[in-house]
């Protein structure tokens, strides 16, 4: 059975970690397995191939303002607002060792989200118009990826209990004239969602949809040397 390294980073610089996953893509080249890391962002906005500055209300010093920087990554999907609160999921697994296209591999990307939140009494759903997963009318989790030599990375982000009011920086289309809507999993369920229990769905959830067997979890990485203590917007503890 394939092998999976579990890496638990708590809140950290989005920097490092895209720098970290470039290492991660090029380790696991060589050496093969998957690699899963778990982490949070203080505010951050990442523009995706799909992306645009346009989907992005404030003007440059009202970002600032708010502590938020944006940076222009190389995977699918749109704008993605990083946050504390948010559970952001970074897998590095290597498409042709496991038989799959990029398809099917999201396929299942997207089939283990929808079981974390069955498993908090959540109904997720994707949806082909848009990309992410949607509880009701509102996206809930974000999916995109990008492939290098056959080994897929970058990953998806979960709303776990983020403050929601700060979404309103993103103006991504939806359907007909309003704006696409985002949502949480303690919102939906009006109920603390401990995002230790989500972490830990989530690995399940993966290992079980790629038929990972998991031999190692670390809770630091070398290559992350700027680990963020605390945020204002981070979710108060109670």
């Amino acid at each position: 059975m394939p092998t999976l390294e579990v890496y638990m980073l708590g809140l950290v610089d989005f920097a490092e970690v895209q720098q970290l996953q470039r290492r991660i893509v090029y380790d696991v080249g060589e050496q093969g397995g998957a690699v899963l890391v778990l982490c949070e962002h203080a505010p951050t906005i990442s523009i995706g191939r799909a992306g645009s500055r346009a989907h992005i209300g404030p003007d440059d010093e009202v970002l600032q303002s708010l502590g938020i920087r944006v940076y222009y990554v190389n995977r699918g999907g749109g704008c993605v607002l990083h946050l504390p609160g948010q559970l952001a999921a970074y897998l590095t697994l290597p498409l042709h060792v496991f038989g799959l296209n990029v398809q099917e591999y999201l396929d299942r990307l997207h089939a283990a989200i929808v079981g974390v939140l069955e498993e908090f009494d959540i109904s997720g759903r994707n949806r082909p118009e848009l990309p992410g997963i949607f509880a009701g009318s509102s996206r809930i989790a974000t999916v995109g990826i990008a492939v290098s030599r056959w080994i897929a990375y970058h990953g998806l982000t979960l709303n776990v209990g983020p403050h929601l009011e700060l979404f309103d920086v993103l103006d991504e289309p939806g359907i007909g004239p309003a704006p696409l809507r985002q949502t949480s999993m303690e919102s939906r369920r009006q109920r603390p969602a401990p995002m230790a229990k989500v972490r830990e769905a989530l690995v399940r959830r993966i290992e079980e949809k790629f038929g990972l067997e998991r031999t190692h979890l670390y809770t630091h990485h070398p290559q992350i040397r700027r680990k963020v203590l605390s945020h204002a917007y981070a979710p108060s503890p109670g």
